[in-house]
């Protein structure tokens, strides 16, 4: 197929990678910050711990938790954050936004979930659709694609996908 879905391929970008440096994320009552150094980080959450009381908020400290993600080849050093004289704890990786973020910068639990939900959505097709003589092979491919794969691929393109990542989504699709 020329681009279709099972063009995996298409994913594997050589030399086409760039870096993006993003300050803020925010979403409703969710705040990704992302932050170069630790010293950084304490001055945003500084900066947050001045300026949401002006606004009628407050950080939730127990939920507010910090990704320390290294860069390749250093350890991770505890960051010693806080607000409002609270310490924030680490996480190893979290939910955010349907993707999750994690220690290692790979997409090997964004992949993990997406195909735990792709096999979910072909779990509950496959009596009423695939399993069913009555509907064509055509039709059986097209509600493939439409639904599981979309589910199986959404939001690959945000991750970084190493042959690893890719061999395990040929292998669902399988």
């Amino acid at each position: 197929m020329y681009g279709g879905l099972f063009n995996l391929t298409r994913f594997c970008a050589k030399s086409k990678t760039s870096i993006i440096s993003a300050h803020k994320l925010q979403f409703a009552d969710d705040n990704a910050t992302p932050a170069q150094t630790i010293d950084d980080l304490r001055r945003i959450a500084a900066v947050c711990n001045v300026s949401y009381p002006h606004f009628g908020m407050e950080a939730n400290t127990p939920k507010t938790k910090v990704l320390n993600q290294p860069s390749p080849g250093q350890t991770s050093s505890r960051t010693n954050v806080g607000i409002n004289g609270e310490h924030l704890g680490e996480v190893d990786y979290f939910p955010y936004l349907g993707s999750i973020p994690s220690k290692t910068p790979t997409g090997a639990k964004d992949i993990e979930k997406h195909v735990k939900a792709a096999h979910c959505v072909y779990g509950r097709l496959s009596h009423r659709v695939f399993n069913n003589p009555a509907i064509s092979i055509r039709t059986k491919i097209m509600v493939f694609r439409a639904v599981v794969l979309s589910t199986l691929l959404y939001a690959c393109e945000t991750c970084t996908l190493y042959r690893r990542d890719i061999k395990r989504i040929e292998s669902f699709q399988q």
